[in-house]
């Protein structure tokens, strides 16, 4: 009958070198096959808690790089959204403004939209986007079906940069419409009627003879003030010929203003005139027939008609 596991041993003799006596140790064999399963066991265990900690370091170490990328992308969130803030409020204080002087030009949308293609006529391109703003903020309002927010946000920043240089020319257009309006004669320069119009006409001095008279003359009582007819910048103050006492504005743009027969001056040559200013006094200094004021419109050099340019008393 086969030994019982139970009674098999497993010895372990200690021998010494001198001539002492051995030494035995006797272990049953099912406490050896018990040591050495264990003993696999924790090999194994520490094998496999190894492992879970080297999976285990590299899912920290990569959630670590996610963090600090995503911090990273937040700050640049974070930057253009502050960027794009910043540009559509340029762009709203640029809307306001452009609204608020064509309110006070009193510009209708199709002459704003002249203005503008006039202003292109002038560009390399030969174009003008003058839908840029609204295309921007249709763009930003919406949400892209492809790319990422970061992606988004740049994109809706770079057409708002676009937008606020095209709102800035419409700008420029319409200031530079202004000052040039500014610069436009537009009123009566005197109190009175017209007694002589533009045009060719009978000679006051000579019977039988035309000439070309080359402004209008207003009819007004004796020192009654004379009336600068836009802004401009007065290079002429005194007597001159059959002018008698006479000013000269620029106007700039093209436009000048003379009056002439005056009785006294309110202003010196280099003193910059508003609209509506009293330059001088009607009289009948030179060569006339009666106290009136001879006006007349120059547009690059040459007379014109002072009629078109006298819009308001």
């Amino acid at each position: 009958m086969a030994t019982s596991n139970k009674s098999r041993c497993f010895t372990i003799m200690i021998v010494p070198h001198s001539e002492e006596a051995t030494y035995s140790l006797r272990l049953p064999l099912y406490i050896v096959q018990a040591a050495v399963a264990l003993l696999i066991l924790s090999v194994a265990g520490l094998s496999f808690l190894g492992y879970a900690y080297i999976n285990a370091s590299a899912e920290a170490r990569e959630a670590r790089i996610l963090r600090q990328v995503n911090m990273a992308q937040q700050e640049e969130i974070d930057a253009l959204a502050v960027e794009t803030q910043r540009m559509m409020d340029h762009v709203s204080a640029l809307d306001d403004l452009v609204e608020m002087v064509t309110e006070s030009l009193d510009l209708s949308d199709d002459q704003l939209e002249d203005l503008m293609q006039n202003q292109a006529s002038g560009n390399s391109n030969g174009t003008y986007e003058l839908d840029n703003l609204e295309h921007a903020r249709l763009t930003y309002a919406s949400r892209s079906s492809t790319g990422g927010v970061l992606e988004r946000a740049v994109n809706n920043i770079t057409l708002l940069q676009s937008a606020v240089p095209a709102q800035a020319e419409t700008l420029d257009s319409v200031g530079e419409y202004m000052t040039q309006a500014e610069a436009k004669p537009s009123i009566w320069p005197a109190r009175g009627r017209i007694s002589s119009g533009f045009g060719v006409r009978k000679t006051p001095y000579a019977r039988g003879s035309y000439q070309f008279h080359t402004g209008v003359d207003i009819i007004g009582s004796h020192g009654s003030a004379i009336y600068a007819a836009a802004n401009g910048r007065v290079v002429f103050t005194g007597y001159r010929g059959s002018y008698g006492n006479m000013i000269i504005i620029d106007h700039d743009y093209g436009y000048e203003t003379l009056y002439a027969h005056l009785s006294g001056f309110a202003v010196s040559a280099g003193d910059r005139v508003e609209t509506g200013q009293t330059i001088g006094y009607m009289g009948a200094s030179g060569r006339v027939t009666g106290t009136h004021l001879h006006y007349e419109v120059l547009y690059n050099n040459t007379p014109v008609n002072p009629t078109n340019f006298m819009n308001k008393r």
